[in-house]
């Protein structure tokens, strides 16, 4: 496997076919945000492996048509779990392109245990989600709702995702809801390609069920659609509160997908 500079990211692109995460994939091979990207050959190549500095690494290509599952494994495990181990990770997910690679997954990653978990990705639909009238009118007294601006993404921890606090600033997009300085609840794009936003919305505990991440994800999901690109809504399978608060922001569930998750 072949290591691209940063410059060539894009040579990727053809093979994330398949790859049913919207967003993070094009964000790295665009370079809105950091990652790493191995192809298997330096022309006409069929396999890529894309690192993300959150612990999900992305698998691309035909397994049929990839020759050396040995040096894919030793990128997987001698590269990609280290230097997210760097970054303070201890768990992963394994993203494919195509469901055939389940089977490769004892000789691409030898002696652990991988449990089969499953993502749930949402389709947006504009008109309901405007059906939802103005959420300004929702804003409670005593709170305001305001951008993220650099003080808040170093202080909220925003950054992880992204290369750097400009790079946010350029590229990214966020707004909190706030009661004098505490943050009542927070939602950001973790990423963002050219054409996508996927939406992180987080309320502290003593402000959950009043609302509040509604709140902060139409505003952002409104500055999306201003700025022409489409948000992106997904969450793990499991979590019906996530599920739930994306229907009331006019996302509906498509078919939940498999990943693969494991432990060092």
């Amino acid at each position: 496997m072949i290591e691209l500079p940063a410059s060539e990211f894009t040579r990727a692109i053809p093979l994330l076919d398949g790859i049913q995460q919207a967003v993070l994939p094009y964000a790295i091979c665009q370079g809105l945000n950091p990652g790493r990207v191995f192809l298997d050959r330096p022309e006409n190549p069929r396999t890529a492996l894309i690192w993300t500095p959150v612990g999900y690494y992305l698998l691309c290509g035909d397994p049929a048509q990839a020759a050396d599952m040995s040096a894919i494994s030793q990128v997987l495990t001698n590269t990609f779990v280290p230097a997210s181990q760097a970054g303070g990770e201890s768990s992963f997910i394994l993203l494919t392109s195509h469901e055939t690679w389940k089977d490769r997954l004892p000789a691409l990653l030898p002696g652990r245990e991988v449990i089969e978990i499953y993502r749930r990705p949402f389709a947006f639909d504009s008109a309901s989600f405007a059906a939802r009238g103005d959420w300004r009118e929702r804003i409670p007294p005593g709170f305001r709702l305001q951008p993220v601006d650099a003080a808040l993404a170093e202080q909220r921890g925003m950054l992880a995702s992204w290369a750097s606090l400009d790079d946010f600033l350029t590229h990214g997009v966020g707004f909190a809801l706030l009661q004098g300085d505490q943050v009542a609840s927070a939602c950001t794009s973790v990423f963002a390609s050219r054409t996508h936003v996927e939406i992180d919305v987080h309320t502290d505990e003593e402000y959950q069920h009043r609302g509040f991440a509604q709140l902060t994800a139409s505003a952002l999901i409104e500055a999306c659609l201003q700025r022409g690109k489409a948000p992106n809504w997904e969450c793990f399978w499991e979590n019906e509160a996530s599920t739930a608060l994306a229907g009331k922001l006019g996302f509906s569930p498509r078919s939940d997908y498999p990943v693969y998750y494991w432990e060092e």
